[in-house]
């Protein structure tokens, strides 16, 4: 059995007059489990915010079923790709339309995330976040590619070029995990998760650490991480969702 024990959410953009283009799945209930999502919009593109919404309509209307086979998150992908490049069909100028997408999918037996683009999942491990998925930014492509060490693009423009995004003109990269929870729950069988867009994450790899009594507790973790944007000035939309949930009767689910 999986609860959910707390969860915090929020979504704002980089200055009040201007258009929120992320859009956000809170926590929601699907079968056993529990859904979430985070789609930013790309802003260089007409259709942004609207592209990021078809994203997180498409979520929304699937059973639990959606997310148990192995390919479900490039099904999933390429069902919203398809909605995505329909949007040119209510707007002419919706033809370059794209979007991100991050969802996690926590199911009876572990966390099925899909992911295209820069948004981050981020488990709890001990008294720090790891990051789980990996960017697809021409930054990182880089750095996988042996070509540049992290600390030598530090100070490189176009951090945040992406390579792959849901688009009718571009080559769809996806990534696919599933965390079994015997792999990630701790020692009382809760997780926490976390995703953030580019916006949010930002400010916190400055300096990425909290008090652990503030990483336990997502509210608490959102209204410091809120602060700290609020502080720093925000480099874009800003969303997080972060969750802890708890996994019950471990013995069961680990078998």
């Amino acid at each position: 059995m999986i609860k959910l024990l707390s969860s915090s959410v929020f979504s704002f953009p980089k200055e009040p007059p201007r258009k929120n283009e992320d859009s956000i799945l809170p926590p929601r209930k699907v079968g056993n489990g529990f859904l979430m999502a985070i789609a930013d919009g790309v802003g260089s593109y007409a259709g942004a915010s609207s592209a990021s919404e078809s994203a997180i309509d498409y979520l929304t209307s699937l059973q639990s079923t959606a997310f148990e086979s192995s390919d479900a998150a490039e099904q999933i992908f390429n069902e919203i790709k398809t909605r995505v490049s329909n949007l040119t069909h209510e707007n002419p100028s919706y033809f370059d339309a794209a979007t991100t997408l991050t969802f996690c999918y926590a199911g009876e037996k572990g966390i099925r995330i899909g992911h295209v683009g820069d948004c981050r999942v981020y488990l709890k491990v001990d008294h720090r976040l790891v990051q789980v998925t990996k960017d697809h930014t021409q930054y990182q492509m880089l750095i996988d590619e042996g070509l540049y060490k992290p600390s030598e693009l530090k100070e490189a423009s176009g951090k945040n070029t992406l390579f792959s995004a849901i688009s009718k003109k571009i080559n769809l990269h996806f990534q696919e995990i599933f965390l079994k929870y015997d792999q990630i729950c701790g020692h009382d069988g809760s997780v926490s998760l976390f995703i953030m867009s580019d916006g949010a994450y930002h400010p916190w790899e400055l300096r990425p650490r909290f008090l652990e009594s503030t990483l336990e507790d997502p509210n608490r973790f959102a209204a410091n991480l809120r602060r700290r944007i609020a502080r720093l000035g925000a480099t874009d939309d800003c969303s997080l969702i972060a969750v802890k949930l708890t996994i019950k009767p471990q013995l069961e689910l680990f078998d």
